[in-house]
């Protein structure tokens, strides 16, 4: 039995993390943090935990000297940071959920995220927590740095056709749809069921999102050369979920069967990843679970492709990835926890 902690639970992910915590049979949660909900029992904030977890908030202030065997840090950006020094060099496994470390250096993340680095020597120290990508790499770290929700369903999408160059890698146009928990529990505007019933709205669109970083570093790393992204998140009426539908350029020899055999081939063994050779994946496909789901379609008469790609933006996004790497840090079973 290994002993956990949850910096930043009071959020919609703290919150999904501690499920699949509560329901794993090898971890026991020594503390979760909010400074807002100190003392509260997580299970009066979300009410689907009662029965399963008990614990209440701490202060994170309070927690430094408790003993655990992985911290997992929820907190947003800027926070995780400022922490996750002192835990490593304590020893203790580390998931950052934050986006604090996924970039490979300090001049990217501040490229992409606006801000400098507080502890740009740890950035190296923190393998990208893509499973299914970097899975060896996570299974001897002590550091693992969660994916981006988006860049989770781009990067699982197009690894395997980068990984044979069949598809152009400066030519990516990503159309992507998100639930309204996917922005986090902090109140907002348009976060009200007036502005968000029967809305469809688009921001940051065309090169600057920050996770456009991300994308383009790891789908490089695949391709062997640099790619290039050409984003468009929308936000859709769901509470969660995310679907991205990527046009790319392929050789026009191309054909369905090749590109369905390309992903059979690549996730044959990937129990979280379901490749749909006759159809195309849905968002209540994956609702709720740490599933990938992929289909594609070959535009005939062109050279273009299109390959879409749905999450659970709080599971395969987030806290399902997050407890599916510790398992491969651990040695546990991968779906412990998850099912």
């Amino acid at each position: 039995m290994i002993r956990a902690g949850i910096l930043g639970a009071s959020g919609y992910t703290g919150s999904k993390l501690a499920y699949y915590l509560s329901r794993h049979r090898d971890v026991d949660i020594a503390y979760i943090t909010s400074r807002r909900e100190k003392g509260k029992p997580i299970a009066e904030l979300y009410g689907f935990l009662g029965g399963l977890c008990t614990i209440a908030f701490s202060d994170p202030d309070e927690v430094y000297d408790i003993p655990v065997d992985v911290l997992f840090t929820c907190a947003p950006d800027q926070v995780s940071m400022k922490v996750v020094p002192g835990f490593y060099d304590r020893g203790v496994k580390i998931v950052d959920l934050a986006g604090d470390y996924r970039m490979d250096t300090a001049e990217s993340y501040e490229r992409w995220y606006g801000m400098p680095h507080a502890s740009p020597d740890y950035i190296r120290k923190a393998v990208y927590g893509l499973t299914e990508i970097n899975r060896e790499q996570i299974r001897v770290t002590q550091f693992v740095s969660n994916p981006g929700c988006y860049p989770t369903t781009v990067i699982l999408a197009l690894a395997p056709l980068l990984r044979r160059g069949l598809i152009d890698c400066r030519d990516i146009y990503v159309n992507a749809a998100s639930g309204i928990s996917g922005s986090g529990r902090e109140m907002k505007p348009y976060k009200l069921f007036y502005e968000t019933d029967s809305n469809v709205f688009p921001y940051a669109l065309g090169h600057v999102h920050k996770h456009i970083g991300e994308m383009e570093q790891e789908l490089s790393k695949c391709a062997g050369e640099a790619c290039t992204v050409v984003f468009s998140p929308h936000v859709v009426p769901m509470k969660t979920g995310i679907v991205s539908t990527i046009l790319v350029k392929v050789n026009r020899d191309i054909v369905k069967k090749d590109l369905d055999a390309v992903y059979e081939e690549a996730y044959r063994d990937e129990f979280f990843i379901r490749y749909h050779p006759a159809g195309l994946p849905e968002s209540k496909f994956v609702a709720d679970t740490n599933f990938c789901d992929i289909g594609c379609v070959r535009v005939e008469g062109t050279d273009k492709a299109i390959i879409v790609s749905t999450i659970c933006n709080l599971g395969k996004g987030a806290s399902g990835q997050a407890v599916q790497n510790m398992n491969v840090m651990f040695g546990f079973d991968e779906k412990e926890g998850l099912l």
